[in-house]
């Protein structure tokens, strides 16, 4: 997770914060055109290629394969070789338990701070973990208190892409 995104409270930080910019590939210099028109890689500055870097570890976090999206980051040619070497040369089981853990934290953060989703959950475990998969693996991992995660699950059930699924209590 990026600075801006420890710092500001939370979830606001990593919707097109500096840090989301420049894992997608904005935030540096304009990349110049080669030969026959192709485009150079981009050159980040030092700041601009460690958010990418904390950008890229925190989306491989909510992956369904933090592993494999460590290693395909991996290959990002903005980023410095040490930084690329660095996302391989990472434990893979300490990859997947801190994957692990911060699934687990979401969750119990989410149950803490939205009475709605705790009572859906006891009402539909099932439902509700799928519906909880989803959104983990849509929604950047910004809040750190319940009400925070509470707010960015709110938010993520009110878009157009959530499951078809109300989750007040019945």
């Amino acid at each position: 997770m990026t600075r801006a995104g420890r710092s500001g409270g939370g979830e606001r930080a990593g919707r097109g914060g500096a840090g989301e910019r420049a894992a997608r590939g904005g935030g540096g210099e304009r990349a110049g055109r080669g030969e026959a028109g192709e485009r150079a890689p981009v050159r980040l500055t030092g700041a601009q290629a460690h958010a990418r870097y904390e950008a890229l570890v925190a989306r491989a976090m909510t992956a369904e394969d933090p592993v494999a999206a460590l290693r395909s980051a991996a290959g990002d040619p903005a980023l410095p070789p040490a930084l690329r070497r660095a996302l391989l040369g990472a434990d893979e089981d300490g990859v997947r338990m801190s994957a692990l853990l911060v699934a687990r934290l979401r969750f119990e953060r989410l149950l803490r701070g939205s009475p709605e989703a705790e009572a859906w959950f006891d009402r539909d475990p099932a439902e509700f973990s799928a519906a909880f998969r989803r959104y983990h693996a849509e929604v950047p991992p910004t809040a750190f208190f319940p009400p925070g995660e509470a707010r960015l699950f709110r938010g993520w059930l009110e878009a157009p892409s959530a499951p078809a699924r109300d989750p007040r209590p019945r």
